[in-house]
């Protein structure tokens, strides 16, 4: 077959790719998700009523699933976004075991082990921005599984305190993880620790 008698293939001019899309800004829905998990987390303090308590709790970790799904799915992920949900996640929980200090179901050391995550991710990410440091937020089973304990025992402290003893002892167990496997993703990856456990894909939790 001669040179004339190849087929000829058709080049197609390249296409312009995809202007990036625009800021969606900070109100979207998945950060407005989140940012309900605030006033969510002060009806703690004055409501005692057992289902009323559930319902909020149930509330709180609904809109936790729902806000990333949604930044996701509607492509309005942003960075704000990526540190409002984690942000949320520990005023809500820090405000419901709070609110149950008082009530003798829970004591100090129970409340510190509770919250040993959030302190420790909540510190290394003040430090690094005081240092100049820039953290990305990456979801790691660790805090996942931490934040899903967190609302177990929110809900033991509801309907069974006398057995409050286990959440709190997985928290703690969870917890230890959590934090080893950040500072290990953080040597593999210089500064990169994930720092949220956060179920939606954003950010951690």
């Amino acid at each position: 077959m001669t040179g004339s008698d190849e087929p000829r293939v058709r080049r197609e001019p390249p296409r312009e790719t995809d202007a990036p899309s625009a800021d969606p800004g900070f109100l979207t829905i998945s950060n407005l998700l989140s940012l309900i998990r605030i006033p969510l987390g002060v009806t703690f303090l004055a409501v005692d009523d057992p289902l009323l308590l559930a319902v909020i709790v149930a509330v709180g970790a609904l809109t936790d699933l729902l806000d990333g799904f949604i930044a996701r799915v509607t492509d309005t992920r942003t960075e704000i976004g990526a540190l409002l949900d984690p942000f949320c996640d520990r005023i809500f929980v820090f405000l419901g075991l709070v609110s149950f200090l008082p009530t003798g179901h829970i004591d100090w050391a129970g409340f510190v082990i509770l919250v040993l995550r959030d302190v420790f991710t909540g510190g290394v990410f003040i430090v690094t921005k005081l240092v100049g440091e820039q953290m990305p937020f990456h979801s790691r089973f660790g805090g996942r599984a931490t934040t899903a304990l967190q609302v177990v025992a929110l809900f033991t402290l509801i309907f069974a305190p006398a057995y409050v003893k286990l959440p709190i002892f997985l928290v703690g167990f969870a917890s230890v993880y959590a934090i080893i496997d950040y500072g290990m993703a953080g040597v593999r990856g210089g500064h990169s620790v994930g720092v949220v456990g956060s179920p939606s894909g954003e950010s951690p939790a």
